[in-house]
């Protein structure tokens, strides 16, 4: 069964508050997250696969690798290691890992490639 169209307007909008605010930065597991945005980690899960066609991990990931692209840029003086504390990775071979993952390079070769 199809998750209602009333929940996903609600579900769009509350997600769209919480990526205009940031909440993507904060350390804390799937479900606190969940809790942040106003729903429920299995309602949330299923939203993300269904409706925005990956996890949501990922999603979150995504932002935070985006806000860091933008970091690495405008302060070549941040390290690898501040630039994903800053995003909320608090652990610098994960954010290298997850970089990488994305963009398919180390931070300090995507900086280098797009300075």
């Amino acid at each position: 069964m199809p998750i209602p169209e009333k929940t996903v307007r609600a579900l769009d909008a509350a997600l769209d508050k919480w990526v205009d605010g940031r909440g993507y930065l904060v350390p804390e597991d799937p479900s606190d997250a969940a809790r942040r945005i106003g729903t429920t980690s299995a309602l949330l899960s299923r939203y993300c696969r269904e409706v925005k066609g990956m996890d949501f991990k990922t999603i979150r990931r995504n932002l935070r690798i985006e806000d860091a692209k933008g970091l690495l840029l405008a302060h070549p003086e941040y390290t690898s290691s501040f630039v994903g504390r800053q995003v909320g990775i608090r652990d610098r071979s994960n954010f290298l890992n997850q970089f990488r993952a994305v963009t398919g390079m180390t931070p300090e070769e995507w900086r280098q490639r797009n300075s």
